[in-house]
């Protein structure tokens, strides 16, 4: 294959030292006691293969489902490549999933095996009496003391170590049995089996075989290698529960980067610390960065230089995905060197349809087609994709697999998007999500919404108006933003609830609404507002994991207030 690559895991790279030096750091991991952990390749290749030999030699083997379900830890590449390794299928859980969430992954996928960390147990604990599939859990954590309370789930339970300790002793009686066990991978293996948000319904099992990925990977590395930096240094704090973040970890194995890993709060506030040459994230943390930096000074030259005093001044390589970003956050970034390349995918398709080039780009766009996928729009403007990194089917679902693709064999995206004259694509929005006023205006609200991602005082806004004659809106508030202009301005509050009802605030937001509204053509624009007081999260089922609208349930959840926008209209 392209790039020296074949079919086989990414333990199969570490095996055959595509990476050079084995005792160069892989991994740099904070420990939850305070400090770090180095892990060398050599030290990645060895608990890896330890974990994979526990596995095969307990009952794991081609398709047998393996899920983890845990928070960004060092066990979590370990147990991947383990996985992986033995012919396993990885079947990821958010750690942020609610209790019914879980439990309907696990069902739904047939899971076997259960990876996860003394956190979770509690979760598990309560819906253990629906998981009768599940034969033994694996715990992260090395030892601890478990609760007495987890009754008939703690004869099922494994520590990490233990794991680590029975694997040595099968490779020890047999040195090649992992080689042999990792080189039986073909193409056609399912290698991953990953839960979509469930923005319009209950989760899709995604299944992605080995072809599907190493495709894809493929083309990624034909498109943006020559962006790629010589000293490779990553901060990743993405969740490698998700293809973006399980992605940038299985980069990471292909290219041989250093990894440090952190969490989605420490990300920003390590950079300057960590000095990365590579930084791969959602757009919010781009424009925070950005909002930063241009706070910082009215001087664009001190501007940047804050940027790169907030970076560390070493980075290089700059990719946002998972949802659009504001062109003038991309310019800023491109004024200060740095070209922040964005994309264009879905899990389904493993997951780039589109990138943008170093030297081929449009920031008002997500870039052209990679090379081994196809694109055309279908006639209500659909976007629609083919190749060989798109996807097998849902699990066990083959009606939901029928209808995800058109009579000629297309996979249908969703998204509503158009080419430019350069062939460049553009996303128009969910088609699911388009608005229908009553006059008959079509509108995408995820352009709208777009429109106010770098806000310093709205949070999320979630634009309203189907079968109405105007558009309305939902707005949450950055709270310490919001509670620090009250005080600039004399405002004298207890609670936060009483700012959404104060007039200076009211003031404050309909003021940055309009300046939005004077961009967009007058259909489009947003003439009322229902200020909440709280906030839009995963748990309350408002935002996916990944931190996307779930747009039904706010509706739903906030109905009875935006309806009360066009009384008396």
């Amino acid at each position: 294959m392209k790039n020296g690559m074949d079919f086989n895991t990414e333990a199969q790279v570490i095996i055959d030292k595509n990476n050079g030096d084995p005792d160069a750091v892989r991994f740099i991991a904070p420990l939850p006691g305070g400090g770090h952990v180095n892990v060398t390749w050599r030290d990645f290749y060895s608990y890896s293969s330890k974990a994979a030999l526990y596995l095969s030699h307990h009952g794991t083997g081609q398709n047998t489902k393996v899920a983890v379900y845990a928070k960004n830890r060092i066990e979590w590449p370990f147990c991947l490549m383990a996985i992986h390794s033995c012919r396993g299928v990885f079947v990821p859980v958010y750690h942020s999933n609610t209790p019914p969430e879980v439990e309907y992954i696990l069902t739904h996928s047939d899971t076997e095996v259960l990876i996860t960390e003394l956190d979770m147990l509690p979760t598990i604990n309560k819906i253990w009496s629906s998981l009768p599939l599940i034969k033994k859990i694996i715990l992260m954590d090395a030892t601890a003391q478990l609760s007495a309370d987890l009754g008939q789930l703690k004869d099922k339970i494994v520590f990490m170590d233990d794991v680590y300790a029975e694997g040595e002793g099968i490779l020890r009686d047999d040195p090649d049995g992992f080689t042999r066990l990792a080189a039986l991978i073909t193409k056609d293996d399912v290698s991953a089996m990953l839960y979509t948000s469930g923005t319009t319904g209950p989760p899709k099992g995604v299944v992605l075989t080995y072809e599907n990925l190493y495709v894809n990977a493929g083309d990624w590395i034909d498109v943006l290698s020559p962006l790629i930096p010589d000293t490779k240094v990553d901060l990743l704090w993405l969740p490698m529960s998700h293809i973006f973040g399980w992605g940038e970890l299985g980069l990471g194995n292909t290219l041989g980067f250093t990894t440090y890993f952190t969490t989605p709060v420490a990300a920003l506030s390590d950079m300057p610390i960590v000095r990365p040459t590579i930084f791969i994230s959602v757009p919010a943390y781009w424009e925070k960065l950005y909002i930063t930096a241009n706070a910082s000074s009215p001087d664009r030259n001190e501007q940047i230089a804050k940027l790169r005093e907030l970076t560390g001044g070493r980075l290089r390589f700059c990719l946002s995905g998972g949802a659009g970003l504001k062109r003038e956050v991309k310019e800023f970034f491109y004024d200060a060197g740095l070209l922040l390349i964005e994309g264009y995918g879905l899990t389904e398709c493993s997951p780039t349809l589109t990138m943008n080039r170093k030297d081929d780009f449009d920031f008002d766009t997500v870039g052209r087609a990679f090379p081994r996928v196809e694109l055309r729009l279908a006639p209500d403007g659909e976007i629609l994709a083919k190749g060989l990194n798109i996807f097998k089917e849902y699990y066990k679902d083959p009606a939901a697999t029928k209808e995800a693709f058109d009579g000629n064999g297309w996979f249908k995206t969703g998204d509503l998007g158009e080419f430019t004259e350069r062939g460049f694509l553009r996303i128009k929005g969910r088609k699911k999500e388009i608005i229908v006023t009553s006059g008959g205006k079509n509108i995408s609200p995820q352009l709208i919404e777009l429109r106010f991602k770098d806000d310093p005082y709205i949070e999320h806004i979630v634009v309203y108006g189907d079968e109405r004659k105007y558009l309305t809106a939902l707005v949450t508030l950055k709270h310490d933003a919001a509670a620090d202009y009250a005080k600039q301005q004399g405002v004298i509050f207890s609670e936060f609830s009483e700012l959404v009802t104060n007039d200076a605030i009211i003031a404050l937001i309909r003021g940055r609404v309009d300046e939005v509204n004077k961009t967009l053509a007058s259909f489009e624009t947003i003439k009322k507002l229902y200020i909440y007081e709280g906030r839009l999260t995963p748990e309350q089922g408002f935002l996916t994991p990944s931190l996307k609208l779930r747009r039904k349930n706010i509706y739903e959840a906030f109905k009875d207030r935006l309806d009360a926008l066009y009384l008396n209209q």
